[in-house]
C-alpha cells in the first residue's frame, strides 16, 4: 500500500473510532453556549415524510460567514432519485445520522441531549436516539452515554444501536468515550438490553439485522482490525463473517451485502455467506453508508472529497472551519447501478456535508 492510501486508511479508522463516520469529523465546536429550548434546537418543517420523493438524507451547512463561530445548520431533506426537488423535513442545530423505518413512516435521529444543564460546547459526545413520527419528535434514550448507529429490525418491532460509556478525563477534564457495545430496545424506548460485552475497550458497533433470520451483523475491532461478525439476536454465538468491513446494507431480498471496506475506503458487494463478489466504487475518495433502492438495482452512498480531506487535515488556521477550505463540498451523495455499466451519478451539490441517504420509496418504480 502506498503512502497516500495508507493516510487514507488512517483517516477512515480515525473517523470511525468509535462512532459513525462524518458525524463529528471536521466540525468546529457545535455550540458556543447552552441551549435550553427544544423548539429552538429542532424545527419541524414537514408533518410527514414525503412519499412522493425517493431519497431522504442529511445536509449540513453553516449560517452566516465561514468562521469558527458559525453555528451548524443541519437539515433532513427528501429528494427525487436524480437529485432534484429537495423538500426540507427537519432542521436542527446538530443531527448526526438518520435511519428510516421499514414502513417509511418513521425516522430515527441521532442528536445531542437537550437538558437545560447541558453544556453543548463541551458535551457533544453525549448523544441520544430520537424518534420522528407524524411531525413530532420524542427522545428515546437518555443518560451519560453516546448512542449511535440506530437501526430498525426488518419488522420494525425493535431498534438496535451502538452505545458507548461517557466519562470525564481526570487530566484534561474533557469527556471521553469507551466500551462501545450493541444494544436493543423497543420502538418506544422501553426494555433496553445490552447484547455484547466488550473487554479491554474493544469496539462492537453498527448493528445490521439480517432479513429472514434471527441474526445480526456488526462491526468489531477485536482482532486489531475492522471485521464483521454475525451473532444471534440475543448476542450469543458470535462468529466471523468478513474482513475489513463496516457500515453495511442488505439488499431488499436479503441475498447481498453492500458495505464499506475500511481499507482503503470503497464500497464492496458480498454474498449472504460472506464471499466477496466485486468492488463497486473506484479508489480516490472515501465512499461509505450505502443504501439499496427498493428494486435492488441501485445504491446511494456518501462520498468524501479526498482533496478536501487532505487539505483540511493539513490546515493550521483555527479561525476557519476546515470544511470551507475548498469550493467543493466536503461530502456528497451519489448513486450507482448494480448491474448496468454506467458511471455513478452525483445527486447533491449544495451543503458542506450531505450524508446518510435512505430510500423512502417502498415499491420499485
Amino acid at each position: 500500500m502506498n503512502a497516500d492510501m495508507t493516510n487514507r486508511s488512517e483517516n477512515i479508522l480515525y473517523a470511525y473510532l468509535p462512532i459513525t463516520l462524518v458525524a463529528f469529523l471536521f466540525a468546529p465546536p457545535l455550540f458556543s453556549d447552552q441551549e435550553n429550548n427544544k423548539e429552538e434546537f429542532f424545527k419541524i418543517l414537514s408533518t410527514e415524510i414525503p412519499k412522493s420523493k425517493n431519497i431522504i438524507y442529511i445536509s449540513k451547512n453553516y449560517g452566516g460567514t465561514s468562521t469558527r463561530k458559525s453555528k451548524p445548520i443541519v437539515t433532513i431533506k427528501a429528494m427525487n432519485d436524480d437529485g432534484s426537488e429537495n423538500i426540507p423535513i427537519i432542521e436542527g442545530r446538530s443531527i448526526y445520522s438518520i435511519k428510516i423505518s421499514p414502513d417509511k413512516n418513521k425516522l430515527l435521529l441521532i442528536s445531542p441531549d437537550h437538558s437545560p444543564q447541558k453544556n453543548y460546547k463541551d458535551d457533544w459526545l453525549n448523544s441520544h436516539i430520537w424518534l420522528y413520527i407524524e411531525g413530532k419528535l420524542k427522545q428515546l434514550t437518555h443518560g451519560m452515554v453516546m448512542d449511535s448507529d440506530a437501526i430498525w429490525s426488518p419488522s420494525g418491532d425493535k431498534i438496535y444501536f451502538s452505545r458507548s460509556k461517557i466519562f470525564s478525563d481526570v487530566v484534561s477534564g474533557k469527556l471521553m468515550a469507551e466500551e462501545t457495545n450493541i444494544w436493543v430496545m423497543n420502538p418506544d424506548g422501553s426494555e433496553i438490553r445490552q447484547l455484547t460485552f466488550s473487554k479491554n475497550n474493544i469496539i462492537n458497533t453498527t448493528p445490521l439485522p439480517i432479513k429472514n433470520s434471527n441474526k445480526i451483523l456488526f462491526a468489531t475491532n477485536r482482532n486489531k482490525k475492522w471485521q464483521m461478525f454475525i451473532m444471534d439476536e440475543d448476542g450469543s454465538n458470535q462468529i466471523f463473517f468478513i474482513d475489513n468491513g463496516m457500515l453495511g446494507s442488505w439488499s431488499p431480498d436479503g441475498k447481498f451485502l453492500a458495505f464499506m471496506n475500511s481499507s482503503p475506503g470503497d464500497i464492496y458487494l458480498a454474498s449472504r455467506e460472506g464471499k466477496l463478489i466485486r468492488k463497486l466504487t473506484k479508489e480516490g475518495d472515501v465512499n461509505f453508508s450505502p443504501a439499496w433502492s427498493p428494486d435492488g438495482q441501485y445504491l446511494t452512498y456518501s462520498r468524501i472529497n479526498a482533496m478536501s480531506l487532505r487539505s483540511a487535515r493539513s490546515h493550521k488556521n483555527t479561525d476557519t472551519p476546515r470544511g470551507f477550505l475548498l469550493e467543493e463540498p466536503y461530502s456528497d451523495i451519489w448513486k450507482l447501478s448494480i448491474n448496468k455499466k454506467e458511471a455513478p451519478k452525483r445527486l447533491t451539490y449544495k451543503g458542506l456535508n450531505n450524508n446518510f441517504p435512505q430510500w423512502i420509496t417502498i415499491h420499485p418504480q
